[in-house]
């Protein structure tokens, strides 16, 4: 399965439970990570980590949200499959353990429903 169909079938099932929504769309976001502990408000959306790598320059990084949490190294990323692409709903809480922070950017893909 490539990153698209997975990406979908991804969105299909966390919609799948919603009465009033029958499509949806998605729509890359790229999110600029300027401090060691960050906040996201996703305003109830549902969005898909979709980046490609973690820097180097991290040892470690946790995303949290209000269904979710997913922590990993630079290594442990690079070799995790579809596990990579988590979901977050309402907020994104990032927290980095580094030596010394350095800005760098994370990719994620909102999904944004129809509604009937």
């Amino acid at each position: 399965m490539n990153t698209s169909e997975l990406l979908h079938t991804i969105a299909k099932d966390r919609i799948a439970g919603l009465r009033t929504i029958d499509s949806y769309q998605l729509k890359p976001v790229v999110v600029n990570v300027t401090k060691a502990e960050q906040t996201i408000d996703l305003k109830n959306d549902m969005w898909i980590l979709n980046t490609q790598r973690i820097p180097a320059s991290i040892t470690g990084v946790e995303l949290a949200s209000s269904d979710n949490v997913f922590t990993a190294t630079p290594d442990e990323y690079e070799f995790m499959d579809e596990y990579r692409y988590q979901v977050f709903t309402d907020y994104i809480d990032i927290r980095t353990e580094t030596d010394e922070f350095k800005p760098f950017r994370l990719e994620f893909v909102k999904i944004i429903p129809h509604r009937n």
